[in-house]
C-alpha cells in the first residue's frame, strides 16, 4: 500500500513538472505575441524652471523629424516630463538611482527609449535615432518586416539601409541620413518622398535577408559588410560612397519603381502543408498499432472486466491520460531539440545525423520483427518492451485497480500516466522520428507546431478508441488480443517502412 501510493505521487508529481516545462514555449510564444504589440515608449526628461529654458515641446518636435522617414508615429509614445516639477523629479531620481558612480552623475537631459538611456544633449541627439530604431526592430514581427517591402509608392526613393548598432560608419550615416532632406525635386515639377527601411544586420533573425540582398545584387564578398543601402537599381556600401553618391541617385531617379522583393524566410520554407498534415495523420495511426500500447489496454480491459466496471469510461480515461502524457513528453523534447539546435548548430546536425542512423537500425530490426511474426515465432521478436518491464506494468495495473476503489476513474488516470512513460521506450522511437519531422518543417515553436502535435496525437489514439468501442459492443478481450496478434506482421513491417522513410527524409534534410 505504502509501495502504491509512493508511486501515485511521483506519477502526479511527473504528470506536473511535464505540464509546467511542456507548455513553456506556448506560454513565451503568447507573451511574444503581446510585446509585438506594444509601442516605443520614449520618454524624454529635461529641467525648465523660468520662461527661457529649455522647452521639451521643441525638443519633441525636433525628434519627430529627425525619425519620420524611419518610422511612423503611431509606432511609439512620447512622454515629457520636467524635472522640476515634484512627480517628475521622483520619477528620475528612482529611474535613475542605480546609474551613478564616482565618474558620472545622472542629470537631466536624458531620454529613455524602452530603457536604453542616453544622458547630455551630444549623446541624445548623435544616438536617439539609432536607438529609436534598434527597439522598433526588436519590436517587429517577421511579418511587419516583410510587409516593409511591399507596397511602397512607385514615386518614393526607396532605400534598403542595413547596419550595425556598434559600427562607427553605421553610426556616422545614421546622422547623415537623419540631417538629409526629406523631399527632393526631379525633373518635370516631380517630388519625390525619402524613404529608408532599418535594418540590424547584426540580429540572427535579419541574416539571411542580408544575404539574400548581397546575392540578388551580386555584390563581392569583400563588400559584403555594414554600413550597405541597396535601392531598386543597385547598392551603395561604406560610408564614403553613400555619402557621396546617394544624392545623385536620388536627383536621377534611379531610386523610384521599387518593385516586391521574393524573398521567403527560412521559418516560412519549412511550413506545414496539406501533404505534412497527411504524413504525420498516417505516421500517428501507425505508431497507435503500436503492440505495446494495445497489449496495455487489453490488459486494463481485462482487470475491469472482473470487477464489473464501466469499460468505455474507464478507457477513455485511461486513453486522454496516455493522450496528455505523450503530448507533454513531445513539446519537452522539442523545445529541447530547437534550444540545441538554436545554441549549438553542429551538435543540432549531429543529433539529426544519429537519428537518421538509428532510425535505419529501427527499420531494419522491425523488418526482422516482420519475419519472425509470419512464422509466429513471437519470443525472436525483438522490437518489444523487456520481459521485467512488461511484468512490472502488469503487476502495477492490477495492484493500483485493486487499490482504486471508488476513485477508480482517478486510479486509471494515475495508472494511465505512469504505464505511459513505461510505454514510451516502445513506441517513443517512431514518435520521436516524427518530431524531428516536425521541426524540419517548422523550427519555431508557435500554435501550428502545437496543433501538429495534437493531431498526430489523435490519430495514435484512434486505434486504442476503435478497441474501447469495441469492447464496450461485447467483443471479448481474447478476441480483441487475437485480432491484433494476427495483425502484427502487418504492423512490423509498416513500422519497417515507416522508419525507413523517416530516415531518408532525414538525410534529405541535412542537404
Amino acid at each position: 500500500m505504502e509501495l502504491q501510493r509512493g508511486i501515485k505521487r511521483f506519477a502526479i508529481g511527473l504528470f506536473l513538472v511535464l505540464f509546467a516545462v511542456g507548455f513553456v514555449p506556448l506560454s513565451v510564444f503568447a507573451a511574444e505575441e503581446q510585446g509585438d504589440a506594444d509601442k516605443i515608449q520614449i520618454t524624454y526628461y529635461y529641467f525648465s524652471s523660468c520662461e527661457s529654458c529649455e522647452d521639451g515641446e521643441n525638443y519633441l518636435l525636433a525628434l519627430e523629424g529627425q525619425i519620420e522617414d524611419a518610422i511612423s508615429p503611431d509606432e511609439y509614445e512620447f512622454h515629457l516630463k520636467n524635472v522640476f516639477e515634484e512627480d517628475a523629479y521622483e520619477d528620475f531620481m528612482e529611474r535613475t538611482k542605480d546609474m551613478a558612480t564616482d565618474e558620472f552623475t545622472p542629470a537631466p537631459p536624458m531620454l529613455d527609449v524602452n530603457g536604453t538611456c542616453l544622458f547630455g544633449v551630444d549623446d541624445i541627439t548623435n544616438k536617439a535615432r539609432s536607438v529609436i530604431l534598434e527597439e522598433k526592430e526588436k519590436l517587429r514581427t517577421e511579418e511587419e518586416r516583410l510587409e516593409s517591402f511591399r507596397n511602397v509608392p512607385a514615386e518614393s526613393s526607396y532605400f534598403v539601409y542595413f547596419y550595425v548598432p556598434a559600427c562607427d560608419d553605421c553610426e556616422k550615416v545614421q546622422v547623415y541620413l537623419s540631417n538629409m532632406d526629406k523631399q527632393f525635386a526631379l525633373e518635370q515639377n516631380q517630388v519625390t518622398n525619402l524613404q529608408v527601411n532599418y535594418v540590424n544586420m547584426s540580429a540572427l533573425d535579419n541574416v539571411p535577408l542580408a544575404h539574400w540582398f548581397f546575392d540578388q545584387y551580386g555584390v563581392p564578398e569583400d563588400r559584403q559588410k555594414a554600413p550597405v543601402l541597396f535601392y531598386q537599381n543597385g547598392y551603395l556600401q561604406g560610408y564614403e560612397d553613400i555619402v557621396a553618391n546617394m544624392p545623385n541617385i536620388i536627383m536621377s531617379g534611379e531610386a523610384l519603381n521599387w518593385e516586391d522583393i521574393d524573398y521567403v524566410p527560412e521559418s516560412q520554407v519549412g511550413s506545414f502543408g496539406w501533404n505534412d498534415w497527411a504524413f504525420l495523420v498516417l505516421t500517428g495511426f501507425a505508431n497507435g498499432l503500436s503492440p505495446c500500447g494495445i497489449s496495455l489496454l487489453l490488459l486494463l480491459f481485462s482487470l475491469l472486466l472482473a470487477k464489473n466496471a464501466n469499460i468505455l469510461k474507464l478507457g477513455l480515461t485511461f486513453i486522454t491520460a496516455r493522450f496528455l502524457t505523450f503530448l507533454l513528453l513531445g513539446t519537452v523534447l522539442y523545445s529541447a531539440f530547437e534550444q540545441i539546435s538554436a545554441i549549438l548548430s553542429p551538435v543540432g546536425k549531429a543529433l539529426q545525423i544519429l537519428i537518421a542512423v538509428l532510425a535505419v537500425f529501427f527499420a531494419i530490426l522491425n523488418f526482422m520483427d516482420y519475419f519472425a511474426a509470419r512464422k509466429n515465432e513471437y519470443g525472436k521478436i525483438r522490437f518489444q518492451l523487456p520481459p521485467k518491464l512488461r511484468a512490472f506494468q502488469r503487476d502495477y495495473l492490477e495492484n493500483t485497480l485493486n487499490c482504486g476503489g471508488k476513485y477508480l476513474t482517478g486510479t486509471v488516470f494515475i495508472a494511465g500516466i505512469v504505464l505511459s512513460v513505461g510505454e514510451f521506450l516502445c513506441t517513443g522511437q517512431l514518435y520521436l522520428a516524427s518530431i524531428i519531422y516536425m521541426m524540419q518543417r517548422q523550427t519555431a515553436w508557435d500554435m501550428t507546431v502545437f496543433l501538429a502535435f495534437v493531431v498526430y496525437l489523435l490519430a495514435m489514439s484512434l486505434p486504442l478508441l476503435l478497441l474501447t468501442l469495441l469492447a464496450k459492443r461485447g467483443s471479448q478481450v481474447l478476441q480483441l488480443s487475437e485480432m491484433t496478434r494476427g495483425k502484427l506482421p502487418w504492423i512490423k513491417l509498416l513500422y519497417g517502412v515507416l522508419f525507413l522513410l523517416f530516415a531518408v527524409l532525414l538525410f534529405v534534410f541535412l542537404w
